[in-house]
C-alpha cells in the first residue's frame, strides 16, 4: 500500500482525504496542533520517519482577508513551507500535489473560463502567495502536480465556518442572505476533489489541473440552488453587486471560473459533478 503524507490533514480537504482514501493508501496526516509546517527540523523529521511515496500539501492560509492582513505569514505557509518540503521530497523521489486557487488570476476574463496555461495575474496577497507556491513547487521537480480549486464545500464542519454552512444557517432561521449577482464561479463539492486526488496520484500526473463543477453559476444562483435543494425560502436570497459586497475587503476575482476540460478529458466526464449534483451529494452526506 502506497504511503501518502498529508500536510493540512485536519483541514477542509485534508480531513476528507483521510476519511475517504484510508482504505486505498496508508495516510499519514499529522495534526496542525502537533506539526508546524514552518518548522524545518520538524518537517525533515516527519518526512524521514514516514518515508512517503507521495506528499499532499493542503495546509496554509486559505482566507483572502487573513492573507491580506498577515502577508508575511501567508508567504511563509503558502510558498516557503511547501517549497522546502518540495526540495526534501526530491531526495526521496516523492511527487507533491499542491493545492492552489483561482486567485492566481485577476478575474477580469468575462468571455470564457480560465485554462491552466493562461497568464496569471493575482490581485491579492493570497493569490500572490499561492502563485509563488506553485512556481516553487514546480521548480523543485516537474513530477509535481498543482490542483487549482475554487470555492469548496463539505458536509463536515471545520473550525472555520464555510459560506455554504453560513448560508444554510441563515436561511433556516428565516434570515436574508446576500449573493453576488455578477461573480461567476464553479464551486466544487469536496468529495469530487478527493476522487480527483486519487486519480492524479494513481496516474502520477504532473503539471497543473483545474478542478471545479462542470457548469458555471453566479454566487447568487448557487445560493438559490442551495435554498431550493433544502426546501428553504429562495426569496430570502438577496442579490448584491460584486462591488458592493466586497467593498472594503481584500481584492477578489470577479470572474473566477476555472475550465476543467483538461481533467475531464483525461479522467472522464463522471468525476466532476454539476452544481446541482454536487449540492445533492452534499445534502445526502450532511443528513447521515
Amino acid at each position: 500500500m502506497l504511503r501518502v503524507l498529508v500536510f493540512g490533514g485536519s483541514g477542509l480537504i485534508g480531513s476528507r482525504i483521510r476519511q475517504l482514501l484510508q482504505t486505498k493508501y496508508q495516510i499519514i496526516a499529522p495534526s496542525h496542533l502537533r506539526v508546524d509546517v514552518a518548522d524545518k527540523k520538524q518537517i525533515e523529521q516527519i518526512i524521514k520517519i514516514s518515508k512517503p511515496d507521495y506528499i499532499i500539501y493542503a495546509a496554509g492560509i486559505t482566507s483572502v482577508d487573513q492573507a491580506q492582513q498577515y502577508p508575511k505569514l501567508a508567504y511563509l505557509l503558502n510558498a516557503k513551507a511547501p517549497a522546502f518540503i518540495a526540495k526534501l521530497a526530491v531526495s526521496i523521489d516523492a511527487p507533491i500535489l499542491y493545492f492552489s486557487t483561482d486567485a492566481v488570476f485577476d478575474g477580469s476574463k468575462s468571455s470564457n473560463p480560465y485554462f491552466e496555461d493562461e497568464r496569471t495575474h493575482p490581485l491579492s496577497e493570497y493569490g500572490k502567495s499561492k502563485l509563488l507556491g506553485e512556481q516553487m513547487v514546480m521548480d523543485a521537480s516537474r513530477k509535481n502536480c498543482i490542483a487549482r480549486i475554487i470555492i469548496v464545500y463539505s458536509p463536515e464542519l471545520t473550525k472555520r465556518k464555510r459560506f455554504v454552512h453560513i448560508a444554510l444557517e441563515a436561511l433556516k432561521k428565516g434570515e436574508k442572505f446576500y449573493g453576488v449577482v455578477d461573480q461567476v464561479v464553479n464551486p466544487i463539492y469536496v468529495d469530487d476533489i478527493v476522487v480527483a486526488v486519487d486519480l492524479l496520484l494513481k496516474s502520477r500526473s504532473n503539471g497543473i489541473y483545474h478542478l471545479g463543477a462542470k457548469d458555471y453559476v453566479t454566487n447568487y444562483e448557487f445560493i438559490k440552488k442551495l435554498a431550493k435543494h433544502f426546501n428553504l425560502n429562495e426569496n430570502l436570497v438577496i442579490g448584491i453587486s460584486f462591488e458592493d459586497f466586497f467593498r472594503g475587503k481584500a481584492l477578489r476575482t470577479k470572474f473566477c471560473w476555472l475550465d476543467t476540460s483538461k481533467f475531464r478529458e483525461k479522467f472522464g466526464e463522471n468525476i466532476l459533478h454539476s452544481n446541482d449534483e454536487g449540492i445533492r451529494l452534499f445534502k445526502k452526506n450532511l443528513t447521515r
